[in-house]
């Protein structure tokens, strides 16, 4: 029997995050037949500190637009998780070749364009489950238009070591397909937060035992709510301090990405689109739309077996915050990392302006490839 509306049949919650994750018998557990795709760029860390912060989200984004592409023609939906330097999908067997081959082109790409090099590998959920992990899901509506998937389980996490161990080179039999990444646009510039005086904190929150994650992440969040509020009041994006990008390169930037090489007729295709896009969202009642949902449509949270988000608040309120995070590290409870910047980086699967969009959010210069530096030590 096929699995693969495994996650689009799951029941969708409605309540909130910290109540569902309180409770454990929402939780379904992904059916073995189903595979763990991680991407992540090598040297992350060294990329981002030369400078290249937003090709390596652009280079992450597009492993998750690719496998969407794919995953929409089959009429197949599909989790993901963005991660800043890279991404985790979770797919059925359905698709999973015809996935890894489109990566894999991605991979090709990143190289020849950017010289830097883009792990790609999967690992069967079943295989995960034989190691002695877990790996189970939620689907949770979090606001009007947003749904997202929630994961309990180290699975995830311990797919992404043996793919960062292994370090295999595919080698996929030619099939008829080749790289989709249309859709995946990088039209906003740095985004300061809502309140001038603010910061954005970036978080990586990892619970110390997969069997406390319950009870931890909910705690966590409790205490993120109490400080910073709901998830609506300490989000990083609000539509005042949207601006789109002026510079030619990071537009050449996004087309060799996308297409490999740079198309000039795609480049002042680019252009025509950004100037257009400046009068249609302000002047037309489908780009005002657009645009009052981009916050909600925002992935500015993410719960992947760990917590990951991007906040905006006050250093008073971080400081609260990592407080409380120090005495339940203390206790053992979890361990974290986090890195502060001025503004936040955004980049978007846009199939069309009245159609589905989901926006990938990442602290500036590298929020959570620096947060992740600091978890490690």
């Amino acid at each position: 029997m096929s699995t693969a509306h495994f996650y689009k049949n799951l029941h969708i919650q409605r309540a909130s995050i910290q109540d569902v994750i309180e409770d454990q018998s929402i939780f379904k557990n992904v059916p073995e037949n189903w595979n763990i795709i991680v991407t992540d760029v090598e040297n992350s860390t060294a990329a981002v500190a030369a400078g290249n912060h937003q090709l390596v989200n652009l280079a992450a984004t597009g492993s998750i637009v690719a496998c969407l592409n794919i995953a929409r023609e089959k009429e197949i939906m599909i989790p993901f998780f963005f991660g800043g330097d890279g991404a985790t999908i979770l797919v059925p067997d359905e698709i999973l070749h015809e996935c890894l081959h489109a990566l894999i082109l991605h991979q090709e790409n990143c190289k020849t364009n950017f010289n830097f090099f883009l792990r790609v590998d999967s690992c069967k959920v079943g295989e995960m489950y034989e190691k002695g992990a877990t790996l189970k899901l939620a689907k949770v509506k979090i606001n009007e238009l947003h749904t997202i998937p929630v994961v309990l389980g180290d699975a995830l996490q311990m797919a992404e070591d043996v793919v960062k161990a292994m370090n295999r080179k595919i080698e996929l039999a030619a099939i008829p397909y080749n790289l989709n990444l249309k859709g995946m646009e990088c039209k906003w510039d740095k985004i300061a937060p809502p309140i001038d005086d603010n910061e954005i904190l970036t978080l990586i929150i990892i619970a110390q035992r997969t069997d406390l994650q319950s009870e931890v992440y909910s705690a966590v969040l409790s205490r993120m709510e109490a400080i910073y509020g709901d998830v609506k009041k300490r989000h990083p994006i609000s539509l005042e301090k949207l601006k789109m990008i002026n510079s030619l390169s990071q537009i050449k930037n996004e087309v060799l990405m996308k297409f490999s090489k740079l198309k000039w007729k795609e480049i002042l295709g680019s252009i025509a689109r950004s100037a257009m896009a400046r009068f249609y969202l302000k002047n037309n009642d489908k780009g005002r739309n657009y645009l009052k949902e981009l916050p909600e449509l925002t992935e500015s949270l993410m719960l992947d077996g760990t917590i990951n988000t991007v906040i905006s608040g006050t250093i008073k309120q971080r400081e609260l915050l990592l407080a409380e995070l120090d005495e339940m590290k203390n206790k053992g409870l979890l361990r974290y990392g986090y890195f502060t910047s001025t503004t936040s980086v955004l980049s978007c699967y846009v199939t069309a302006i009245d159609d589905y969009h989901v926006h990938f959010l990442d602290g500036d210069h590298g929020g959570y490839t620096q947060a992740a530096q600091i978890l490690k030590k």
